[in-house]
């Protein structure tokens, strides 16, 4: 019960955040944005490219203003989607959203299934991962192949949610939704700069993160942690599609990481380790990931 009224901070002033995505920063920011309204949520997205659907999950606090390398490298082959999750950059929950592990990914389903089509390439990281691997068990039409970025197997995630909020502070209801807020905008450069490998793009990171701040964008973290990354047992089964699995060894935040147990989340898994980039490989060098996905798409 405290989680939900919790996570209800989240959708504060939602009707105008909506509004103000629609006719504001949001919507001219960058080449190639749409949004996705239902019940549940307004999704802001970029669609670029043709050819088979391959699909990113922006892994917050990043936001859209940063696909601009990957999609060049990959709209001549794809149809390149990119969308943020419901509370974080400027999609917005609405008051039905609950932020569970099943609703969020029944509501990225349904995304998929308007935007992209069938038989997407699911490529989403970090915590994002699992949703990809869930929705590719429950609705196998939707996915033809999972490229998981940053993502051991689920407890090895919990291991990594509790490094990442040692106090716990930040997975405490009402507590977290309170305090983080106040503190995201000064966690942004620390967590770029932990987790990445070239303090060129951390800059870039960082600037592009501030400015979509100033204008309005939100990273409900500690609601995910409190919602969707939560309980000890995986909530998904093992997915069916190849699977590649892509690390990023610079991510600091992952030392400590069983990053083998990543085999552990499909029944095909191939591995790619890269020792020049950190925690956002498709965007720390977009040209190697086009490549590694291509070729795995493709075989």
């Amino acid at each position: 019960m405290l989680k939900g009224l919790a996570a209800q901070l989240d959708k504060r002033n939602w009707r105008a955040r909506i509004s103000d995505a629609r006719t504001g920063f949001p919507s001219t920011s960058c080449s190639h944005i749409g949004f996705y309204e239902d019940d549940d949520c307004l999704i802001r997205y970029r669609k670029a490219g043709r050819g088979p659907a391959m699909v990113f999950l922006c892994d917050g606090p990043a936001t859209l203003e940063l696909y601009d390398a990957l999609i060049e490298r990959l709209a001549s082959r794809y149809t390149v989607i990119a969308f943020e999750t419901p509370g974080n950059g400027f999609s917005v929950p609405k008051p039905a959203y609950s932020f569970s592990f099943q609703r969020t990914n029944n509501t990225v389903a349904r995304f998929l299934k308007t935007i992209a089509g069938e038989r997407s390439i699911l490529a989403f990281s970090c915590g994002g991962a699992y949703s990809a691997i869930d929705i590719a068990v429950r609705f196998p039409e939707l996915c033809s192949h999972l490229i998981i970025i940053q993502a051991p197997s689920w407890s090895e995630e919990m291991s990594w949610k509790k490094r990442r909020d040692p106090t716990g502070a930040i997975s405490t209801p009402v507590i977290g939704q309170i305090l983080f807020p106040r503190m995201m905008r000064a966690r942004a450069p620390q967590w770029y700069e932990l987790s990445m490998a070239k303090t060129s793009l951390v800059n870039h990171f960082c600037s592009c993160t501030d400015i979509a701040f100033s204008e309005g964008a939100t990273f409900a973290l500690p609601t995910l942690f409190q919602n969707y990354l939560d309980g000890a047992a995986a909530p998904f089964g093992l997915a069916e599609q190849p699977a590649l699995v892509i690390w990023g060894e610079q991510d600091r935040s992952h030392e400590e990481t069983d990053k083998a147990s990543a085999k552990e989340l499909a029944k095909n898994v191939d591995m790619v380790s890269l020792s020049h980039v950190g925690h956002f490989p498709e965007l720390e060098d977009p040209e190697s990931f086009a490549i590694l996905a291509a070729d795995f798409a493709e075989r």
